[in-house]
């Protein structure tokens, strides 16, 4: 998934835009002993933390199919980016509050745990901290503990990023798109279906269209052609642009 970011310092300028320049570069956190770190991981890709009510903000149990259990959410925002993630062809895997980080700084022990983790295709890692602003950034002992576990990451070969919630959709179309696509992400996909998307793909090559390829999927039932096809681009056979009006013309790439 491609985000701008508030920078590698991960202090937002309450001034800026979504789309200004990335501010101060990220800098050592001298306070902080890299060498005294603890990352503990939750088995099979669970949650380390969880609630059920009692918290001010949302919270719940979001059923994903390419993490293949149910993943923990807090906050409206976490929940928008996991749907995001369950559709976004460059994710493989996807968890939340499965990483956690104990260290110490200024002496003193501190413990972080992570919103969500994503996985690629080539196997980066990238760990997301999600806000709903920059107010939520504006503690300084808060953000130097952001900068402390982005030098952790940064040692051991992980990506750290924050994102802002206005940072998860690109327009209402795009939300739209992706909240349509994930809600068909279980519709089961049979052998047959595979095989008429693969023979539409050798008649016409990997670039289709969604129209094309609905209908080659299911060539006497448009609408179950277009749930398939939805539920392959979770399943990431199928990758669209989703950030685009969806035409029968819109173009699709097979994989």
């Amino acid at each position: 998934m491609t985000f701008k970011t508030t920078g590698h310092a991960y202090v937002a300028d309450p001034a800026s835009s979504a789309n200004s320049a990335p501010i101060a570069s990220f800098t050592r956190d001298k306070h902080s002993d890299a060498h005294h770190v603890r990352m503990i991981r939750a088995d099979d890709g669970g949650a380390l933390r969880t609630f059920n009510g009692g918290l001010a903000h949302e919270n719940g149990w979001y059923t994903s199919r390419k993490a293949g259990r149910v993943l923990h959410w807090q906050g409206a925002a976490q929940y928008d980016f996991l749907t995001r993630a369950e559709v976004e062809f460059t994710v493989v895997r996807v968890a939340s509050e499965s990483v956690r980080f104990e260290f110490t700084r200024r002496g003193k022990k501190q413990v972080y745990t992570i919103d969500v983790e994503l996985v690629a295709p080539d196997g980066t890692v990238t760990l997301i901290e999600i806000k709903r602003d920059e107010r939520d950034l504006a503690d300084p002992e808060y953000r130097a503990k952001l900068t402390a576990v982005h030098e952790i990451c940064d040692e051991r070969g992980i990506r750290f990023k924050v994102i802002l919630r206005h940072q998860i959709w690109d327009s209402l179309v795009h939300r739209r798109n992706v909240m349509l696509f994930c809600s068909r992400r279980f519709v089961t996909i049979l052998p047959e279906h595979l095989e008429r998307l693969e023979a539409h793909e050798r008649l016409v090559g990997t670039n289709a269209t969604f129209g094309s390829a609905a209908k080659a999927i299911a060539p006497n039932c448009p609408r179950t052609g277009e749930a398939v096809l939805q539920a392959l681009t979770v399943a990431r056979r199928i990758e669209i642009d989703l950030t685009r009006s969806l035409l029968d013309t819109t173009p699709v790439t097979i994989h």
